[in-house]
């Protein structure tokens, strides 16, 4: 019997601009009308000089245009760079990460609206050396092991490069891809460039059996 799951990794997501954080401690972003809540999960990607807030964290709201960053599992507030502050990069609400080492085959169906403007890219890892979920969208090292990468484009069969990711480029798209997981873990996707529009992606992953 086949076996299957799906899940939505992205649900409508558009993000938002992260202008400035603190090098304190907890590291303070700023992005305009954020739009979250305390508790929330989210995913900072693409910030530099302070790049100890690129990654996925729990947040305490401090106002509409703000919030700390905590650890997702200690809950202990996250120490800037030492770099001083930082600018720019984008926020999201963290996406879905499955474990997806139970099967062989990953289809991926990625929705842009919004006449979107943005680059994704499908991000992979065999996980850290006791197995737990690296920090996607942190800086990548051997304590947090991931990539991005390539997929096929089902329309053509074409390969996409994970260094290139999926593009939109004012133009909304509705592609699906199949992701060779081939031994990996954990698998997710997540906007790495962004100015409009907001993006859905779903995942089916099946077996053979």
């Amino acid at each position: 019997m086949r076996d299957f799951k799906e899940y939505t990794i992205l649900d409508t997501v558009t993000p938002v601009a992260v202008t400035s954080s603190t090098d304190a401690t907890p590291i303070v972003v700023t992005a305009t009308s954020h739009g979250f809540a305390t508790g929330d999960l989210v995913l900072i990607y693409g910030h530099t000089t302070n790049i100890a807030a690129n990654g996925v964290f729990k947040i305490t709201k401090v106002n509409n245009n703000s919030f700390s960053l905590q650890d997702r599992n200690t809950g202990a507030n996250i120490a800037g760079s030492g770099a001083g502050a930082g600018s720019s990069g984008l926020v999201i609400p963290a996406p879905k990460i499955p474990l997806i080492s139970d099967f062989r085959n990953a289809v991926l169906h990625v929705f842009t609206s919004g006449t979107a403007t943005l680059t994704a890219k499908i991000a992979g890892s065999v996980g850290k050396t006791d197995g737990s979920c690296p920090n996607f969208g942190a800086t990548v090292s051997i304590s947090n092991p991931y990539d991005f990468v390539q997929v096929v484009d089902l329309e053509d069969g074409s390969a996409v490069d994970g260094d290139t990711g999926v593009v939109a480029s004012g133009a909304d798209v509705a592609r699906q891809f199949e992701v060779n997981i081939n031994a990996l873990k954990y698998l997710t996707v997540f906007p790495i460039s962004w100015s409009q529009g907001a993006i859905t992606v779903k995942l089916l992953l099946t077996s053979n059996e």
